[in-house]
């Protein structure tokens, strides 16, 4: 088994620990605020949505799929808990964003996982060759773990 393998088993961990999260959350709880004033499973799911979205202009593979969720899920504090899709609608879009990124990660050469991301400079990257998709990949991999850590702490 290769690096890339290892690291995409973590990928594909994580985004059925999200899945399997998403799909036991009540709507209650889903658009409940984990703490007084923080943030909602909704936001969160949202968020993490968008960010993968956001892979695939990173990595240079197309144009987001669903531009929306960044409007949605945006990070101005105390401004981003309205207006969020419905858990259905977040599911469907969340699903079709996965299964993207599954198939472009599954046609990447490990050449390809090395190689800079676009927002890197040619020139930067010289300088800093780990700023590559894998690193990008498993930065991602790590932040969805921390927001799964805080839905999991919401009372239930």
């Amino acid at each position: 088994m290769t690096t890339i393998e290892i690291c995409l088993i973590q990928w594909d961990t994580y985004n059925r620990r999200m899945q399997k999260m998403l799909d036991a959350l009540t709507i209650d709880h889903f658009n409940k605020a984990i703490v007084p004033g923080g943030n909602s499973p909704s936001w969160l799911m949202g968020h993490l949505a968008d960010t993968d979205d956001a892979l695939l202009e990173l990595f240079g593979t197309r144009k987001r799929m669903f531009p929306q969720l960044a409007k949605i899920y945006h990070h101005e504090r105390g401004t981003n808990q309205t207006g969020h899709l419905s858990k259905e609608e977040l599911n469907t879009q969340w699903k079709a964003i996965v299964a993207e990124l599954d198939n472009t990660f599954k046609s990447m050469a490990e050449s390809d996982w090395h190689s800079r991301h676009m927002a890197v400079t040619e020139e930067d990257f010289k300088k800093e060759p780990h700023r590559n998709k894998l690193n990008v990949m498993l930065s991602r991999v790590s932040h969805k773990a921390s927001h799964l850590g805080q839905i999991g702490m919401q009372e239930k």
